[in-house]
């Protein structure tokens, strides 16, 4: 990107390209412009610039526990980071944590995690490396399972290293506090997860850990053991929650129906990008491309011009890097573009009629389109419902009409035609 400019039609390209480039012969500083924006928080910043500032290759950890078969979006913001440090040259190691996941991550849990057999971890990890893979170069990666070295722990070695672990220090963790306040019960396994996952970290002598912020206390507990281990701690970079699709606040989950997968149809990701509110916009620009601090006030700036182009970029950048392609995300914005032009809705035209006194929010409420007011207004804040000029047609004078229902994907769109 010359000229330290960006160009809002131009974005999904430049993002692109820098997401294929080779970085091994970048700078401290230049990495840590394009790193910060994917960081919330670093124990500790100073370790860290000491240890990128080596010219030997440091070894980057991140593991994930197979609970599900699916990644989503959410689960990618550190794969996102795992990808600039293997760019620059370091050595990634991938855990899938098909022994922790039998216990179970408690964080920020409210409740026991339902246990997994190993037959459904086994299923659940199958499709893991494949979905990472789209993302990161997997064969240059190395990969482990953590039962590898987790079956083998004697009852010796386990008390030698929790002698070092402060009890009164777990059990102050909030969502730990809130289970027994609330009386759910706490198993002395989800107890020692951040042991287990700490042993992680020792086996394959990591320099730097990735992960969300709901993990801090295992990376605490990880740079405990691995000092306890002779073992030069690691640093830890926590990444931010990814907010979901639908702009509430809430970090994106299969729970809360939020989120996009991994696996889904390029149709799919375009159109739930497409839906989105604008709110969420530079947090997802932040997490998927290759943008660098520096640059984020001109993003922010390009956005509030003109927010439907930005999420068009930005879902056009999402398909092209997923396909590997630029014009595959050129493609399925054409193909939007078609089907929202030539007006494609799956369903006839519904006329509702406004009684004296009543409000758009109650006639749309009773129209059986919509679960609830709550989905009204989501809908509204996305733009996915668009208030247009009346066409050719015949209204009587206190009627709309919701022009069926327009999906792409699962991701609905209603239109609504007001007489004016």
């Amino acid at each position: 990107m010359e000229n330290n400019k960006l160009v809002l039609e131009k974005l999904s390209e430049v993002f692109f390209n820098r997401f294929f480039e080779n970085w091994k012969n970048i700078s401290v500083s230049d990495f840590l412009d394009f790193l910060k924006p994917k960081i919330e928080q670093a124990i500790t910043f100073d370790e860290f610039k000491k240890q990128i500032s080596l010219k030997e290759k440091s070894n980057i950890k991140f593991g994930i526990d197979p609970t599900g078969p699916d990644v989503h979006l959410g689960h990618l913001l550190p794969i996102m980071v795992l990808r600039q440090f293997q760019k620059a040259g370091h050595q990634i190691h991938l855990i899938i944590g098909d022994f922790t996941a039998t216990i179970g991550d408690p964080s920020g849990r409210n409740d026991q995690r339902p246990p997994l057999t190993e037959n459904q971890v086994k299923i659940n990890s199958k499709t893991y490396f494949s979905q990472i893979g789209k993302f990161i170069d997997i064969k240059k990666s190395k990969k482990h399972r953590n039962s590898k070295w987790l079956n083998k722990l004697s009852f010796k070695n386990i008390l030698i290293d929790l002698k070092n672990l402060n009890f009164s220090e777990i059990i102050q963790r909030e969502d730990f506090r809130n289970r027994i306040k609330q009386g759910h019960s706490l198993t002395m396994a989800e107890l020692l997860y951040s042991y287990a996952q700490a042993i992680d970290s020792v086996e394959t002598k990591a320099d730097v850990e990735i992960g969300g912020r709901d993990q801090l206390l295992n990376f605490a507990h990880a740079r405990t053991i691995m000092g306890i281990r002779g073992l030069k701690p690691e640093v830890v970079l926590t990444t931010p929650v990814l907010e979901g699709i639908f702009g509430d606040g809430r970090k994106m989950s299969k729970s809360f129906g939020n989120y996009i997968a991994v696996s889904s149809s390029s149709e799919d990701k375009f159109g739930k990008i497409m839906s989105m509110p604008d709110s969420v916009l530079t947090m997802y620009f932040k997490a998927f491309t290759d943008i660098k601090e520096s640059e984020i006030g001109q993003l922010e700036n390009l956005i509030e011009s003109n927010p439907l182009e930005a999420k068009k970029q930005l879902a056009q950048f999402i398909v092209s890097i997923e396909k590997k392609s630029l014009s595959a995300g050129l493609k399925e914005r054409k193909k939007f573009e078609n089907r929202f032009s030539k007006k494609n809705y799956d369903s006839d035209i519904q006329k509702l009629e406004f009684k004296d006194g009543q409000f758009l929010l109650e006639v749309l409420s009773n129209c059986g389109q919509f679960k609830s007011k709550s989905e009204i207004f989501r809908l509204f804040e996305q733009n996915a419902i668009k208030m247009v000029k009346p066409e050719e047609r015949f209204f009587s004078r206190n009627e709309i009409a919701v022009e069926g229902v327009y999906k792409v994907g699962k991701t609905k769109f209603f239109k609504l035609v007001i007489k004016q």
